[in-house]
């Protein structure tokens, strides 16, 4: 059986190259996300269903990651609030910023924004398609069996 700390990803980074520059750069977690949106209004709606349409929350969606580079960019470097690395990161070249934002939500999302979204809002929402209900069927007594037991013992039944 597996451990919190055997599937924690705790090890996956990647190396971001600048002008000969390395830097190493890690996902953020979700309570840096929360620190992060926090204290941007825009990321704020964003993430609070306030866009009508798909063209709306992508618009949004840049804008307020346009406002909070900086501070994601510190996030992903091991800086999350720190106004020193964020104020650096928010004077990049918009490449290198991207350099460093690409790797940083790959780290963050593996599976893909949409996907951490669309998992937010069933956790939100409760299940609202037939595949998201699970259905468990448990059996509330015991059936005789029509055949003979097959040896001398008779084991009890386990629950699988």
């Amino acid at each position: 059986m597996s451990d919190l700390l055997d599937i924690a990803p705790a090890t996956s980074v990647a190396v971001v190259k600048i002008d000969g520059h390395r830097q190493i750069v890690r996902g953020i977690s979700i309570s840096a996300i929360a620190s992060i949106v926090a204290r941007f209004p825009v990321l704020k709606s964003v993430a609070t269903g306030g866009a009508v349409s798909n063209e709306d929350f992508i618009a949004k969606l840049i804008v307020g990651c346009g406002a909070a580079c900086g501070p994601i960019i510190a996030a992903g470097c091991g800086h999350l609030g720190d106004a020193e690395y964020e104020e650096r990161a928010n004077a990049l070249l918009p490449e290198q910023q991207l350099k460093f934002i690409a790797p940083i939500v790959e780290l963050t999302f593996p599976n893909g924004i949409g996907s951490f979204f669309e998992s937010l809002m069933r956790l939100i929402g409760g299940a609202t398609k037939e595949a998201d209900v699970v259905k468990v069927k448990i059996r509330s007594r015991q059936s005789r069996s029509t055949s003979p037991p097959s040896s001398a013992t008779v084991l009890h039944p386990t629950m699988q």
